[in-house]
């Protein structure tokens, strides 16, 4: 399970924060009536106007010019060396320099204003919502956006704190948003396990419940509710939507439906061997259980295009592992919820994909026979890593450089079965 808006998150998001100071308290602390042309505003306090369809309950006036404190942080900002290097487009930095800003001075006050008027985050968690917003989130202008559900004399006293800052020049107030939400942290926090539990009773009745992938959140900016998964039908999907209906949701498929019990979770090639032998990013099988199998990257280069070779070992969960594969095939594996960080790494194989042995035209051995023959020479105490093997067609033999046990080795194996 998984949650967008966690304490440490809610710190990094109250870190970009500024606020809004005007407020017009509603006569009869009901909802606007012209609702066809305005956002829902249950705050009891009167929308002054919308922005990102969204009511703004309390604006901050700006009274004054002399910014000359910010302003020096802004320029200590500039001379920073992601900014002096890049982007070179002035317009994109000039944006990522005031995000920055907005963060080190905005965020700077409006943090310990909540913490001390709402009386820690937990408190405030059960009366809104605060974000940060900008490109990346999908809510914009650039600032802090605080949601608040009932506006009362806590609010008051943030928005009247906040403009005192805004007079001394300390922070600006176009940069801090306060709006109405209907949603609070605390209620979405709690619709996040109310979900997880519904979504998780469907998954202990699939045949193979032990694959599954799954995960849930609530979009605090939004309110909507997301399901990733790999495993829910669509009639399933549309009892979920019904249960939870006052909120929009939002399914998500994680790759391959898991395979139920007896469907094929497997796959082998159509010609068993190909003379090309291809860097695709697949993996070699180093060992094999009744439910494990050992992996380990074929060559393949980083992502970095440095020239550097990386490795990654990894002990997959896969049932009947020793029937469906052999030591030394090339394969590739989709895997099922999250990967443990170890080393060997650790994770659940949901499908695997068998991939022609590298074989030529005037080999004896193929790929597999020829790692199998290694293996039985050097033992299999550790993890070997195949850094490079090749054929040499003259002299009839196979050579592998590998790395055991941080060591660099060579070896020559006859290309003849033994």
């Amino acid at each position: 399970m998984k949650w967008k808006w966690s304490a440490s998150l809610l710190i990094i998001l109250f870190l970009t924060a500024c606020g809004t100071a005007s407020t017009q308290p509603k006569e009869d602390g009901g909802q606007l009536k012209s609702q066809s042309q305005n956002p829902e505003n249950n705050s009891g306090w009167e929308t002054i106007e919308v922005v990102n369809n969204r009511s703004i309950i309390a604006k901050l006036d700006q009274t004054t010019n002399d910014t000359s404190k910010r302003d020096k942080v802004v320029e200590e900002i500039k001379k920073r060396e992601e900014f002096t290097n890049e982007p070179s487009d002035e317009s994109a930095k000039e944006k990522l320099v005031e995000m920055s800003a907005v963060q080190e001075v905005e965020a700077m006050t409006v943090l310990p204003l909540l913490e001390e008027i709402y009386g820690g985050n937990a408190e405030f968690e059960k009366n809104g919502v605060v974000f940060f917003g900008n490109e990346a989130t999908g809510v914009e202008p650039n600032g802090i956006w605080i949601g608040i559900k009932q506006a009362d004399d806590k609010l008051q006293r943030f928005v009247d704190a906040l403009q005192e800052k805004v007079d001394s020049g300390d922070i600006l107030a176009k940069y801090i948003y306060i709006y109405y939400t209907p949603h609070t942290t605390a209620e979405n926090n709690q619709l996040v396990d109310e979900v997880y539990k519904a979504v998780n009773e469907i998954a202990k009745q699939h045949s193979t419940p032990e694959r599954l992938s799954l995960g849930v959140s609530v979009d605090g900016k939004t309110g909507t509710i997301e399901i990733e998964h790999n495993f829910l039908t669509k009639e399933q999907q549309q009892l979920l939507r019904e249960k939870f209906s006052d909120r929009e949701t939002v399914i998500k498929q994680d790759g391959r439906l898991a395979p139920k019990e007896g469907e094929p979770d497997i796959t082998y090639p159509e010609e068993k061997y190909t003379n090309s032998l291809t860097n695709d990013g697949s993996y070699y099988v180093l060992s094999l259980s009744a439910t494990e199998m050992l992996l380990v990257s074929a060559p393949t280069k980083d992502s970095t295009n440095t020239g550097d070779t990386i490795y990654n070992a990894i002990y997959y969960q896969y049932p009947d592992a020793q029937s469906k594969l052999k030591i030394g095939q090339r394969v590739k594996v989709e895997s099922s919820g999250p990967i443990m960080e170890s080393y060997p790494a650790q994770g659940t194989a949901l499908y695997v994909d068998v991939l022609p042995e590298y074989k030529p035209d005037d080999a004896t051995l193929s790929e597999s026979q020829v790692i199998r023959k290694l293996l039985s020479r050097i033992g299999q105490a550790a993890v070997v890593e195949i850094r490079e093997i090749s054929y040499n067609k003259n002299q009839d033999e196979w050579t592998i450089n590998y790395q055991l046990n941080d060591e660099i080795l060579e070896i020559t194996l006859e290309d003849t079965l033994e």
